[in-house]
């Protein structure tokens, strides 16, 4: 970001320039040496007059627009005059100026003894808003260091004053909710088309050349504005002079310097004493002498930056030489060094870096870890730019207990596909005493709007590799390693997906008939029309599809599901008949001897969806709500049919829950459906704000009634593990289920649902959720969940657990954060972490410790209904993360796992 901010300022202070017009002045030429002299009406004011920085009232706000011919402010140049006599100001509507005309004009006032109407720097001094205070900050001294301040009082007081000059606090984003940052992108503020403004108290020109300016000088060019004790500037050889507490601010910068000059014909500048603002980072900096060579080529001389709030001075990095190359967007620092705390950390002779979007190889932040499987980790990651468009991350891993991983990431981008390869290779694991190592290849490729493909191809040498090579924080909470490609034709009314699948195990628990089948390949066709005049909607879903297993029956399986629906709406009430027929074809191999290898299967599906919409206004305690009322049926109708001879491919059974009442089948997949005559009866009511949309409450019952058992089940004549979970069922009714959230206003939020069965007079689902979010860094969850499973007597497959999770400020900057996910069955914790955290606006240090379940085994037991009961091995991992704003970090990047495991977390603002 430094080097951005030189290549900002450094051009900023020329523009196009013209004398005034000679009516607004009181000018006399002597006879005999030339010289003009201009006052005012009182007479010429006191030409070196030291004044201090005029106090300045606010600014209107006005838009930021990108400037017409780049990103950065458009340069100011100084033309020489085009007469002895000073023009008059040319016309801003002319497109294009003659030869001999000067661009923008420079309106140029004595002001010797009239106030200033406009004054540009606005001191911070008594502004109790300015940049600096209010965040909690240390502001008042630098505490104990072993290096004297990086920046003394003085110097802290200028800064907060350059930051003054900005619309909004440049510090004030690091403190602010994600997504309502302000901006600070420069944008056009017409500075070519308007004049360039100079005040001073005494001005004068020498021999039509050399113009000198005195005595609170100003020049002010839209978003522009400078000031200085006083300013020379040569025609001849064009050459601007800036002396005294000069200071210059517009959209994108601020910054302070003893003196300031700028030969304008040849591009270059030299600057003394500078401090600076950048508010787009933000960050503050000092340098001794900043010389630009070129328009693509600057060096610097004794700089330290910081991202910290004026006032603050926790970090800072420093170096003798700083060199910029624009053109091949490559910059170098010289015995660059780093303090923390005031105290030195690091200290390099020579590094380069990329001062724009320019990719460019070398070392990323080190990454540090702890776990029990492997011991202390670290990992030295390199950045390998090859070309434009495929680039490389080399990320060796020593692990203390197991020894050194070699890792390497390979990213690719062509005008139609782009992917990733990730490949890790243990030559020798010193406890195992073997190699190891894993591969995936990620690849999506658009053909053209309505045809991709994607693949997503994993390998893994053994099946506790993520489990001892990972960490805390990436351990898989998944049994199985998933690989597939697939290509798609997707438009208006079709959808044609053909794809391949195979599974890896990586859960030791899991065996056998536990392990998914293949799928080699999977095509699907699925039509939809709507008929505008008539309502009526036609739908076609056809698959085909081969199933291989190593242990079990493999097959070929085709699906042909046709349907006609006729949806009948009102405003307030709708009724949609549907009718389907599925028919279901089986070729069979590797079949149990007595079973066919040719199966077939044909069912009519009927189903009739109707409801309700009824609402009305109503007013509770001032607050106006709409509030509705919602009942509905759901009858569905499907003859029973023999399936015990169909294998289990690819085929289970839903939760349990409302959504799912509303279901043709209560079987995923399509080697099962279910037998039918039912209806389901349910009411729904919500209030509703009907500004903003939000439901304030809403409340759903819903329960169904069985006119016939349900006798077709998971089980059959293929052994299956899913046949103890799938009994035929015989009650009359299903459970109440019943389900109520509320988001009582913006911050709090409420979620439960529960079932209670008749038959047994007990509840045998239940869930509670409270979801708390002040701001993005205070969240509290709190949550329970309860499952019976009726058909395990000794209640070992049951869930009863609770879940806490917060993140929340304690003191001065310093935040818990932490989850809890327990198990009341087993009593154990399932896993769980807690830790702080310290950030403000120029850094962040977090450290959590994270106790998980790893090393599952099974249990030995001789209830075959709870033949899949594991148990765990709890192990624990250490984690920490610092970030230096603006500059780097190390450490565990933590946030996508605090997004993944506190609802309501979100990622800080940079």
């Amino acid at each position: 970001m430094l080097r951005r901010l030189f290549l900002v300022f450094l051009p900023s202070l020329a523009t196009s320039n013209s004398f005034a017009d000679q009516s607004a002045w009181s000018c006399q030429q002597d006879k005999s040496s030339n010289e003009w002299v201009c006052v005012d009406d009182h007479g010429p004011a006191p030409q070196e007059a030291p004044i201090d920085a005029p106090e300045q009232e606010p600014r209107p706000e006005t838009p930021v627009v990108a400037p017409n011919e780049s990103p950065k402010p458009a340069p100011l140049a100084i033309d020489r005059p085009a007469s002895i006599t000073p023009p008059k100001p040319a016309s801003l509507e002319a497109a294009k100026p003659a030869p001999d005309m000067v661009p923008p004009p420079v309106n140029a006032t004595n002001t010797a003894a009239s106030p200033m109407t406009k004054p540009v720097i606005k001191p911070c001094a008594s502004d109790p808003k300015c940049a600096g205070t209010g965040d909690g900050e240390d502001s008042s001294g630098f505490g104990f260091s072993l290096l004297d301040p990086v920046y003394d009082h003085q110097q802290e007081q200028i800064f907060r004053t350059l930051a003054g000059q900005f619309e909004n606090d440049p510090w004030a984003n690091c403190t602010a909710p994600t997504g309502t940052q302000k901006n600070y992108t420069p944008v056009d503020r017409m500075r070519d088309k308007t004049p360039l403004d100079v005040k001073s108290n005494y001005s004068e020109i020498f021999d039509n050349e050399i113009g000198n300016y005195s005595g609170n000088v100003e020049l002010n060019r839209a978003d522009q504005h400078a000031q200085s004790h006083s300013a020379n500037y040569d025609s001849v050889s064009e050459t601007l002079d800036l002396h005294g507490d000069v200071y210059y601010s517009d959209d994108e910068l601020a910054l302070h310097s003893d003196s300031a000059t700028l030969k304008l014909a040849s591009d270059q500048a030299k600057l003394r004493d500078t401090l600076f603002v950048f508010p787009a980072t933000p960050l503050r900096g000092h340098a001794q002498a900043v010389y630009r060579d070129s328009k693509d080529l600057s060096h610097y001389q004794g700089v330290t930056y910081t991202s910290c709030r004026p006032g603050n001075q926790d970090w800072a990095l420093h170096a003798s030489e700083l060199k910029l190359n624009k053109l091949k967007g490559k910059g170098s620092a010289k015995h660059a060094w780093l303090e923390f705390k005031g105290t030195p950390v690091f200290y390099s002779p020579y590094m380069s870096f990329p001062i724009d979007n320019r990719r460019m190889s070398g070392f990323l932040a080190p990454v540090f870890g702890n776990t029990q499987t492997g011991g202390f980790l670290f990992s030295a990651p390199y950045y390998w730019n090859l070309a434009p468009n495929y680039d490389a991350i080399l990320k060796p891993k020593y692990f203390s207990k197991r020894g050194i991983l070699l890792a390497a990431d390979f990213r690719y981008m062509s005008e139609q596909s782009l992917g990733k390869i990730n490949l890790e290779y243990m030559p020798h694991d010193d406890v195992l005493n073997t190699s190891r190592y894993q591969g995936s290849l990620r690849n999506t490729t658009q053909f053209t709007p309505n045809i991709n493909a994607n693949l997503d191809l994993n390998y893994v040498s053994d099946k506790n590799y993520f489990a001892e090579l990972g960490n805390a924080l990436s351990f898989p909470n998944f049994s199985f390693v998933r690989s597939q490609a697939d290509i798609n034709y997707i438009r208006e009314g079709l959808m044609f997906r053909t794809r391949v699948e195979n599974y890896q195990t990586i859960d030791p628990t899991l065996s056998g008939i536990q392990i998914p089948y293949r799928r080699l390949p999977q095509v699907n066709l699925n039509l939809a029309h709507s008929f505008n005049s008539v309502p009526v909607d036609t739908q076609l879903e056809t698959e085909s599809v081969y199933f291989q297993h190593d242990n079990l029956v493999n097959g070929q399986r085709f699906n042909f599901k046709p349907s006609v629906s006729l949806p009948l709406q009102t405003a307030s009430a709708y009724l949609t008949p549907k009718i389907s027929l599925q028919h279901t074809e089986y070729l069979l191999t590797n079949q149990i001897a007595g079973l066919p290898q040719d199966i077939s299967r044909t069912l009519p599906i009927f189903s009739t969806d109707t409801g309700l919409y009824l609402e009305r206004d109503l007013n509770v305690a001032g607050q106006s709500l709409v509030h509705t009322l919602e009942p509905r049926l759901f009858y569905l109708y499907i003859p029973k049919t023999d399936q015990t001879q169909i294998p289990l491919f690819d085929s289970s059974i839903y939760d349990f829950w409302y959504s799912n009442m509303f279901r043709d089948n209560r079987f995923s997949g399509s080697d099962r459906i279910q037998d039918a005559n039912q209806i389901t009866t349910a009411i729904t009511s919500r209030l509703v704000d009907p500004v903003t949309g939000t439901e304030k409450l809403k409340l759903s019952v819903g329960e169904i009634f069985y006119f016939r058992n349900r006798e077709v089940t998971l089980c059959g004549a293929y052994p299956s593990s899913l046949c103890a979970v799938s009994p035929v069922e015989t009650q009359p009714t299903s459970p109440l289920v019943a389900e109520l959230s509320t988001q009582f206003n913006r911050h709090v939020g409420f979620d439960s649902g529960i079932q209670w069965d008749p038959e047994s007079n007990r509840i045998v689902r239940g869930k509670a959720v409270v979801h708390f979010v002040n701001e993005p860094g205070q969240v509290v969850n709190l949550g329970y969940l309860y499952r019976l499973n009726p058909l395990i007597p000794n209640h070992s497959n049951d869930i009863t657990q609770s879940d806490m999770s917060f993140h929340w400020p304690i003191y001065n900057n310093w935040s818990m954060v932490g989850r809890w996910l327990y198990s009341w069955l087993y009593n154990s914790t399932q896993d769980g972490f807690v830790g702080l955290e310290k950030e403000n606006c120029c850094w962040r240090f977090r450290i959590i410790g994270r106790q998980y379940l790893n090393s599952i085994n099974n249990i030995n037991n001789t209830d075959v209904l709870s033949n899949n009961t594991v148990e765990g091995t709890a192990l624990t991992g250490i984690f920490f993360q610092i970030e230096l704003k603006g500059l780097t970090g190390v450490g565990e990047q933590l946030d996508d796992f605090f997004v993944k495991s506190i609802y309501g977390y979100r990622k800080p603002g940079k």
